[in-house]
């Protein structure tokens, strides 16, 4: 079997910005997709420019459509479901049993929430509870609005709750951050809020719902029955990388499973001849993030292509 360049491994924006950055060197690349994106909940992209508004499905059209014209681009529309190291590179084996080669790998395949067990949480993720408030739950007039913080899973670490407090104060006049029950924390907090527009509320959270498909308000409903109305609520979930191919391969993972560990000014992972790009590597998961990922990944990619064509010493070590 022959080995085409590079296997991309995930056809978000991160895996798009790499294609298309490596096919311009006219390496041959086979990227798989399997249309499964952290932001398929939401409806329009924001804080990303060019595209501010726009459905992530208009994004990621065009961006298919870019790459069609070139020769060296294959896009597999299967999901990889084992990766590991051969002679001369790595092999990829799909769902159906086919196996695919490359000299490379980039796993540009993002992340996976481990949503907070509430219920309707998962229903109001991406609609209703944002956790990038530079791009979701903008507000034309914050003046008139109350929106609340989910203090729970890391969001519960006192630093994190001031930091999704003070981001959803700008976009609400009045913040409140409900602990789920959890005392300690508001008793940690409880001095910091003084002379600021934040209240915690410890009232343990039953559960979580949009008020309507069409608007971003959640009403939560506490275990002792009675409930709160917010414009919308402020968390992060946990992360983990998606797909087997850290302990496929052996890669090292962040202490919280959320990113591959990298190295060098190409996102290689620890196993050579492997990169990665966008929310698989970055605690900071968003779109520009992604693209600007890929394409530094496949950059570096390229270079080691063309030095082991030509025997050449790395240039980057």
């Amino acid at each position: 079997m022959s080995f085409v360049d590079v296997l991309i491994i995930g056809g978000g924006p991160s895996g798009l910005s790499a294609a298309l950055t490596l096919v311009r060197q006219r390496h041959t690349v086979q990227l798989f997709d399997t249309s499964e994106g952290r932001a398929n909940p939401s409806h329009r992209l924001h804080g990303f420019s060019g595209f501010d508004r726009k459905a992530p499905s208009e994004y990621l059209a065009h961006a298919y459509g870019e790459l069609k014209p070139y020769s060296t681009f294959t896009k597999v529309e299967v999901e990889v479901t084992n990766l590991a190291k051969v002679d001369g590179g790595f092999e990829a084996t799909d769902s159906a049993g086919k196996t695919y080669r490359g000299k490379k790998v980039i796993l540009a395949n993002g992340v996976i929430s481990k949503f907070p067990e509430i219920p309707g949480y998962a229903e109001a993720w991406g609609k209703g509870i944002f956790h990038n408030l530079f791009a979701q739950a903008y507000q034309e007039d914050p003046t008139k609005v109350h929106a609340g913080v989910l203090a729970v899973d890391w969001i519960a670490m006192p630093q994190f709750t001031y930091h999704m407090s003070h981001l959803t104060t700008q976009l609400a006049s009045n913040v409140t951050i409900y602990t789920h029950g959890n005392e300690e924390l508001a008793n940690q907090i409880a001095p910091t809020l003084e002379g600021k527009p934040w209240k915690a509320d410890t009232r343990k959270i039953a559960k979580l719902a949009l008020k309507s498909p069409e608007e971003t308000t959640v009403e939560i409903t506490f275990e002792d029955g009675s409930t709160a109305t917010e414009a919308f609520l402020g968390h992060a979930p946990m992360t983990l990388v998606r797909g087997p191919f850290a302990e496929q391969l052996g890669l090292k993972l962040s202490s919280t499973g959320g990113e591959y560990e990298t190295s060098g000014p190409f996102q290689a992972t620890s196993e050579p001849g492997v990169y990665a790009a966008g929310d698989t590597i970055h605690m900071f998961k968003v779109w520009p993030n992604a693209v600007a990922t890929g394409a530094q990944a496949a950059a570096g990619v390229a270079v080691k292509l063309q030095e082991e064509k030509w025997n050449l010493p790395p240039i980057f070590g």
